[in-house]
This record gives structure tokens, C-alpha cells and sequence, in this order.
């Protein structure tokens, strides 16, 4: 992994925040190791290959979640793995109102029992 460090273009920062991703197949939860506007390091409890498109939601503790759209699996080192982020697939996620709930066409969670 620490050919993958040297080949960062920007220095992250080290977080710890809850996230769920999921290619549609599977859903699964982990913890950010480090985070920039351009990629992350994740600690997930299923594994994934390289290439692989991710949905993903990251949950910081007092913030509004961030909602990643399409991150994309860049290398893979047993339960971590780093994803690459595009910022045109990034955006907050605030409290769904009556009316988007009324505009949603699709589940309002992607989450399964």
C-alpha cells in the first residue's frame, strides 16, 4: 500500500466518520481512514475489487451527510480500499421534506432487511 501513497496527488486528512456503500449487489458499512475532494481510504466490512463503481454515503457525526453518487475502487489491500471521487457526483444530504417524498420515483431507502 505504500506504493499507493506515494502515487496521491493531494495529502488527505485523517477522519473517522461511518459510511455505507453499496454497488446495488450488496450494502455494507466501514469508516473513512482519510479523505479528500478527490478520493479516500476506507476500512469496509465487504470486500471489493478494483474498478468496481460504489454508491456511497459518508456520515460525519455533526455534520449533514455527504452523498457520493459514483466513487470508483482505485486499489485494495484486504478490508481497506481507496475509491476516487469526482465532485460532480458529490453532494450534502439534508432531511427529505413531504414534497420529496412525493417527488421520489424509487425506494426511499436502499437499505434491505
Amino acid at each position: 500500500m505504500s506504493n499507493q501513497a506515494e502515487k496521491r496527488r493531494k495529502v488527505r486528512t485523517p477522519v473517522s466518520h461511518a459510511v455505507y456503500y453499496s454497488d446495488g449487489a450488496f450494502h455494507a458499512t466501514g469508516v473513512t481512514k482519510d479523505l479528500t475532494s478527490s478520493g479516500s481510504c476506507l476500512r469496509g466490512s465487504h470486500l471489493v475489487k478494483v474498478g468496481m463503481e460504489l454508491f456511497v454515503l459518508l456520515i460525519p457525526r455533526d455534520q449533514k451527510a455527504l452523498l457520493v453518487k459514483k466513487a470508483t475502487v482505485r486499489w485494495v489491500a484486504d478490508s481497506e480500499f481507496g475509491l476516487e471521487l469526482s465532485e460532480e457526483d458529490c453532494g450534502p444530504v439534508g432531511e427529505l421534506t413531504d414534497e420529496d417524498l412525493e417527488r421520489q420515483k424509487g425506494p426511499v431507502s436502499l437499505m434491505t432487511n
